[in-house]
């Protein structure tokens, strides 16, 4: 028997249940043996390939529209090389330790792109806020700007975690 994984609803949960209208972006996991099929691994708001700077304005705007004061000169904290390698590490975290539930976590991201401490707002369990608040803070980002230049800042991380067989 073959097992999946699911990274259910990944960043910012709330942004496609509340906005309809949003684009979803799906995240594929690699085909099981004997299948040329791939399953959705992750579902976001933001297309999980693109780095910051690759993002339309209009995803921009997506993602500053969580943020409460953000002037037209600032960015919010992202990660260096996208979603997508967060997030595959997260799935394969969750295939080897059949993890499940929510998590949401707040990684405060410094002027240098380190994160400088996770704050655990919500897990499961906790395994899952030691494996993923580790991750978390090897993450590279690119840092928040403020006024132009960069500043710390929180990046929020939210996921739900759903084991399928």
């Amino acid at each position: 028997m073959r097992t999946y994984l699911t990274v259910a609803v990944a960043l910012l949960l709330l942004a496609i249940g509340s906005a309809p209208a949003q684009q979803a972006y799906k995240l594929k996991d690699d085909a099981p043996t004997g299948s040329h099929l791939r399953r959705d691994a992750a579902a976001g708001f933001l297309p999980f390939e693109k780095t910051y700077a690759q993002l339309t304005e209009a995803e921009k705007a997506r993602l500053r529209a969580h943020y409460e004061r953000m002037g037209p000169n600032d960015e919010p904290p992202y990660p260096k090389y996208g979603l997508k390698r967060l997030f595959r590490t997260v799935g394969q975290m969750q295939g080897r330790t059949h993890l499940e539930g929510k998590f949401d976590a707040g990684v405060i991201v410094g002027p240098d792109g380190k994160a400088i401490e996770v704050r655990i707002y919500e897990s499961a369990t906790p395994e899952m806020t030691q494996l993923l608040s580790n991750l978390l803070v090897v993450e590279q980002y690119k840092p928040a700007l403020c006024q132009g230049q960069p500043c710390t800042q929180e990046f929020p991380f939210r996921v739900a975690l759903k084991y399928e067989r």
